[in-house]
């Protein structure tokens, strides 16, 4: 059951990392706030649920895809463009990084 929860977790992470990145220029602020407000209200639940070391494997799929989108596509240009929208999306996956981490060491409470 736990490999099945972080197994989850990673995909949930990477489809909410995916829809950000294709909402994020849309309707200029709105879409980057969906995306943002998404992205750490979901972390807020998997954080709040029993296994809160999920949320580093929901952590793990969101950079991950994040990382896959800023290598660029094959024609030579970029789903992240270098302005505050795209900027504001890697700032994300910044402070996700030390949140996942701590998630990790974080102990599990004792029933």
């Amino acid at each position: 059951m736990s490999l099945l929860r972080h197994v989850g977790s990673v995909l949930l992470g990477a489809v909410v990392a995916l829809t950000a990145v294709a909402v994020h220029r849309s309707a200029f602020p709105w879409g980057l706030v969906l995306g943002l407000v998404t992205t750490f209200a979901v972390l807020g639940w998997i954080l709040r649920c029993p296994a809160p070391r999920a949320a580093a494997s929901y952590v793990v799929g969101w950079v991950l895809l994040l990382a896959a989108v800023l290598v660029g596509r094959p024609e030579g240009d970029y789903a992240l463009a270098g302005d505050l929208d795209g900027y504001a999306l890697i700032g994300a996956g910044v402070v996700l990084v030390p949140v996942g981490i701590v998630a990790l060491l974080a102990r599990r409470p004792r029933s």
